[in-house]
């Protein structure tokens, strides 16, 4: 079994930095090697939801972990200038002793920006925009001094110190939701890794497709012998045993969706420990070994430590 990683994304809604920090500090004893926070400004769908900002809560988990990777699933481009993200990357790779993953997204949730006052392009403009900022972000944290002049973006001897800790820099995690050639581009352009949800996760056949065109898209940019990962965010029902498993499915369903329909077009993994890792194992064949749980009970750590005492030890064999 080749190398396989797996994270578990943490909830910021409706939750405080304690249970998040008890939640995270469970993942690292579990063997997990990463954790994700999302960046929203409020919880998508239910706004009046408390909400906890990504970045400062990532500062916090940086002091309160040694090992486990901290990283965003992804950031919104359109938030912060692309000097001041790599400024706010290079210090917390710092902080965290280089275990920083930085995700960034060209930002797809226009009733958010709009409702605090962010402009929101088209989307050709964002994806270029996306591009822009990665390469500002990646000569700033690999050049001294840095001049840029952009469509979107300038820079004049914008100095840089300190750099970050992991050389060449952080690795750079780029998040899809469909295949859009030019985000692809950007892919094989800028990223070490790239992850889709499963929301969005294509046909077998399609996907294939996704990669190939990655493949070749990074001759354009001279990368043909950089390896790209891949990696997948995918909502996770784990239990015991089946009747436990059945109660759960039920009461994490979506309100308005019956539950045989629902199961008919969910694309998460439920099971017992011993289904997940096959459910898991076909999806490594497709060549996916970065991993995102979303585990709906997650602050339970019921499901955590599940998963890190009988699925994750099948991937390290």
């Amino acid at each position: 079994m080749k190398d396989v990683f797996f994270g578990a994304n943490i909830e910021q809604a409706c939750t405080d930095y304690k249970t998040i920090k008890k939640t995270v500090m469970e993942c690292e004893a579990q063997g997990f090697d990463f954790v994700w926070l999302s960046d929203h400004l409020y919880d998508v769908g239910k706004p009046q939801n408390p909400y906890l900002e990504c970045w400062t809560v990532l500062s916090a988990l940086a002091e309160a972990t040694s090992k486990i990777r901290l990283c965003t699933i992804v950031v919104n481009n359109l938030f912060r200038h692309p000097s001041l993200l790599a400024k706010m990357a290079a210090a917390l790779d710092d902080v965290s002793d280089g275990r920083l993953d930085l995700g960034v997204g060209a930002g797809w949730y226009e009733e958010e920006c709009s409702a605090y006052g962010i402009p929101f392009p088209k989307t050709s403009d964002r994806i270029d925009m996306l591009d822009e900022a990665l390469t500002v972000i990646k000569r700033l944290w690999t050049e001294n001094r840095v001049s840029f002049e952009g469509r979107f973006y300038r820079l004049k001897d914008a100095y840089f110190y300190p750099q970050p800790k992991q050389k060449p820099h952080p690795p750079i995690w780029i998040g899809l939701m469909k295949g859009r050639r030019r985000m692809l581009e950007i892919v094989a352009k800028h990223a070490d890794a790239w992850t889709v949800s499963s929301l969005y996760l294509p046909a077998e056949k399609e996907y294939a497709d996704m990669c190939s065109r990655v493949e070749e898209y990074k001759k354009k940019f001279n990368r043909s012998g950089v390896k790209i990962k891949r990696g997948l965010g995918i909502g996770c029902i784990v239990a015991k045993d089946r009747p436990s498993l059945a109660e759960k499915v039920q009461r994490f369903k979506p309100g308005s969706v019956s539950i045989g329909s629902y199961v008919a077009k969910q694309r998460r993994i439920e099971g017992t420990p011993e289904e997940c890792v096959e459910r898991l194992r076909a999806f490594v064949d497709l060549g996916l070994t970065y991993f995102v749980m979303n585990f709906p009970d997650v602050d339970t750590l019921e499901p955590i430590r599940l998963f890190g005492e009988k699925v994750i030890p099948e991937f390290r064999r």
